[in-house]
């Protein structure tokens, strides 16, 4: 098996074939670094080749349960082997009941997994549909989509006058191709490693069970495969059957979260876009609200037919729709992933470092894997869902018109240029979430991992039907300046001002004067005569807080710099051992703490969405930045409230990807419901978490509530491992018949007490007497 280490020892060489240099090793020399200079430079070729959308793969099966399970061919003609069949198994879930969803009513003792599937099809109830007039099962609504995807390398034409460039990609796609999950649907998909790394396949925003997660060392080998089962429900109230609709997620993607070699994979492109079509969401679009065709955006062939007509599939990609033909079809909804790669300029290769333990950052940016690319678009709104899917790379995301774009690369727009020039657009969404509200902004902040859901009308702001030959042009831009991966940087206006780092959200962060482009947008054509109608304020999905009294553990979590990598509570990343394990049913508040020197650290945590309660930060401790190894942690004696500078949408809404810029503390809540552990959650600079600033946490099923020493030794010494049941259904090969191949086995012992002082001595007080 190669690790991360493994693989470039033994050189990228030999994986590069013949698409680099024939002659000599390419890399005997220095392998290319980032270069700021090329970052700023638009090449002669930019904005000449159309921005790729990645197709949207055809199920290889579409059937009720008993129409799948244990059936061969549900993933292909070719491949004969049965759900669960193969090396990897799947998730339990798929054919039993765990024996903690009693407490949903369901029965662990049934062994028919028909029955089975059926009695969880009336435990997790019904969900109005979107034309209100019926219901959709919350679990199995709709028959189950089996699909086949090979992670496989491909030669792909990345920068125009380079040779080929050899990516890790899914189903030869870069980015990978577009997943189209309705609520209510379960979905398996088989993921077959043809890689010389062992992967392991997130849906990052994804409800999922843990066999599916993407756990570290839950590797797809090489040469092996893993079915990774999505029931796609939505997870039910606190004490309740009632699905909690507002979890309903929109906006989600899958990534590589391999052990130690995350960061290496999604630069090699392991990454895709997962949509989640929710009734609710399908409402807003056949209503016409948000952006569409209708009610001819909600359809799905597979469903309502006619899934084999003969120009369904793409001639040019066998397996895959084609364009126009694929479920919930919008050509007004447009997903752009960012991301940000170093590219040798001799060879065309992706250059990655193990050294740079800050953070991976490139000098060529891309949009849904090409370089500055441009798209037609028409006279009116659009939905654009912007993923930052770069390994270290913070951008501030901003649309200008084309005369102020070309004036910003002559001679520089001020701050107060940028902000008056900015194209003003809607913001109706963040992470995996529609907002309550649309909310009109001119600038977004992604960090990594973070999703923007935004509507842009192009129409508006040309304000007249373009005649033939006529096109207006506006460009989305990056103006945030980082040329560290420790996270961007800000000049000095004073030097006196102590506050030299920015917030996490946009307020008061420098600028550049010459924004560096990502895209061009080729406006045509007359204005529609009916438009989607959200504009600012407009209703979208009804959230929910959750109240003091749900909450029945406090958690703190410091993410810090020590002994040459990077820890959380002065712990390095172990994944045998649980580090949290909070009781299914039940709601918590993690502290979640930046212990120092200058570095930012989104922090995503797995299975579940978090609220903000409060966000703060010590802008005094700004002033001293400390790049020892560790860093003195600051004490953050003055801590400021800055929750009042968020967006009313941050406010509120619900998060998969909480960002600490320097010196922040922010205060989390989420629930813990449906599946038991492990899960992580860890920091997404991609180096950080490779380097082992990551958690396990175990949603576990108590019979009695958490003791009060429990809840006041929460965040002190980890609970022990309580993990009882298997992750992979079980029984299904003579050959393989306990399951769980390539997953390292749990710790059954207790975890030994560990003194808080070694987690860190600066521990934030969670909560007063009063409960705030």
């Amino acid at each position: 098996m190669l690790n991360r280490r493994d693989l470039f020892k033994a050189g990228a060489v030999a994986a590069l074939g013949a698409s680099a240099a024939e002659a000599a090793n390419p890399f005997e020399g220095p392998t290319a670094t980032f270069d700021k200079k090329k970052l700023e430079e638009l090449p002669d070729w930019a904005f000449s080749k159309e921005l790729p959308l990645p197709p949207t793969p055809r199920p290889t099966k579409t059937g009720q349960f008993e129409e799948i399970h244990d059936q061969p061919h549900v993933f292909g003609p070719d491949d004969p082997v049965p759900v669960g069949d193969c090396f990897h198994g799947v998730a339990v879930e798929w054919g039993a009941t765990p024996k903690h969803w009693e407490m949903y009513g369901c029965d662990p003792n049934e062994t028919d997994p028909v029955k089975s599937w059926k009695d969880k099809q009336q435990a997790f109830g019904k969900i109005a549909n979107f034309r209100g007039d019926g219901e959709v099962g919350n679990w199995g609504g709709f028959p189950v989509k089996c699909y086949r995807i090979n992670i496989q390398p491909e030669l792909v034409p990345l920068i125009p006058e380079l040779p080929d460039t050899r990516m890790y990609t899914y189903g030869g796609c870069v980015p990978g191709p577009t997943l189209r999950l309705r609520h209510g649907q379960p979905v398996v998909i088989r993921y077959h490693n043809r890689l010389e790394s062992e992967v392991s396949v997130h849906l990052h925003g994804g409800h999922s069970p843990s066999h599916s997660d993407g756990f570290p060392t839950f590797y797809v080998l090489q040469g092996k495969s893993r079915d990774y089962f999505y029931p796609n429900i939505i997870p039910l109230k606190l004490g309740s059957n009632e699905p909690d609709k507002a979890e309903a997620q929109s906006t989600m993607w899958y990534h590589d979260h391999g052990m130690d070699a995350t960061g290496y994979n999604v630069s090699k492109g392991l990454a895709g876009f997962a949509l989640f079509f929710s009734e609710d969401e399908l409402r807003l679009i056949a209503k016409g609200v948000l952006p569409g065709l209708g009610e001819a955006s909600c359809i799905d062939p597979e469903l309502h037919g006619p899934s084999n007509a003969p120009d369904i599939e793409d001639p040019e990609r066998p397996g895959f729709y084609a364009y126009g033909k694929e479920p919930y079809h919008n050509p007004y909804d447009l997903p752009l992933v960012v991301q940000d790669k170093v590219i040798d300029k001799d060879t065309g290769q992706i250059a990655f470092t193990t050294a740079g333990h800050n953070g991976y950052l490139g000098d060529s940016l891309l949009v849904n894997g090409a370089p500055l690319p441009y798209k037609d678009v028409e006279n009116r709104k659009y939905r654009l869902r912007i993923l930052n899917g770069s390994n270290a790379r913070v951008y501030h995301l901003r649309i200008l018109r084309e005369a102020d774009f070309w004036r910003s690369q002559q001679v520089g727009l001020t701050q107060e240029e940028l902000i008056d020039k900015s194209v003003p657009f809607l913001r109706i969404g963040k992470d995996s979430w529609l907002w309550e509200k649309a909310e009109q902004v001119s600038d977004v902040l992604l960090a990594m991992a973070n999703r923007a859901d935004l509507v842009v009308d192009f129409g508006y702001h040309i304000g007249k039907d373009l005649g033939e030959g006529e096109t207006e042009r506006f460009y989305l831009v990056n103006t945030m300046p980082q040329t560290d991966g420790r996270g961007p940087k800000q000049e000095l206006q004073d030097p006196g001002d102590p506050r030299v780092l920015p917030l996490p959200f946009g307020d008061g962060v420098a600028e550049l004067r010459r924004p560096l482009a990502l895209m061009r947008f080729d406006v045509t054509g007359k204005r529609p005569e009916r438009d989607a109608t959200v504009e600012h304020g407009t209703e979208l999905i009804k959230r929910e807080k959750i109240k003091d009294e749900e909450v029945v553990a406090v958690r703190e979590f410091i993410f810090e710099r020590g002994k040459g990598a990077w820890q959380i509570n002065g712990r390095f990343y172990d994944p045998t051992i649980a580090n949290a394990t909070p009781t299914i049913g039940t709601a918590e508040e993690w502290v979640l703490r930046n212990g120092g020197g200058g570095w930012w650290h989104p922090i995503h945590i797995h299975l579940e969405s978090h609220q903000i309660v409060k966000y703060e930060k010590d802008f005094i401790a700004d002033g001293i930045v400390d790049v020892g190894d560790p860093p003195d942690q600051p004490a953050l004696n003055n801590l400021e409230d800055v929750t009042p500078l968020l967006l009313e949408g941050d406010k509120i809404g619900y998060h998969d990807t909480q960002v600490l810029g320097p010196n922040t503390v922010v205060r989390v809540r989420l629930r813990f419901r449906t599946f038991h552990g492990p899960f992580v959650f860890h920091c997404h600079n991609l180096e950080h978490e490779d380097m082992r600033m990551m958690f396990n946490f175990e949603p576990t099923a108590r019979s009695q509530p958490p003791s009060e020493d429990d809840v006041n030794l929460a965040n002190v010494a980890p609970d022990s491992r309580t993990h009882g049941n298997p992750l992979t259904w079980e029984g299904y090969s003579e050959e393989n018949k306990n399951g769980a191949w390539g997953e390292l086995h749990w710790e059954t012992p207790p975890v030994p007490y560990t003194p808080v002082r070694i987690s860190g001595e600066n521990v934030i007080p969670p909560r007063d007497t009063d409960g705030h």
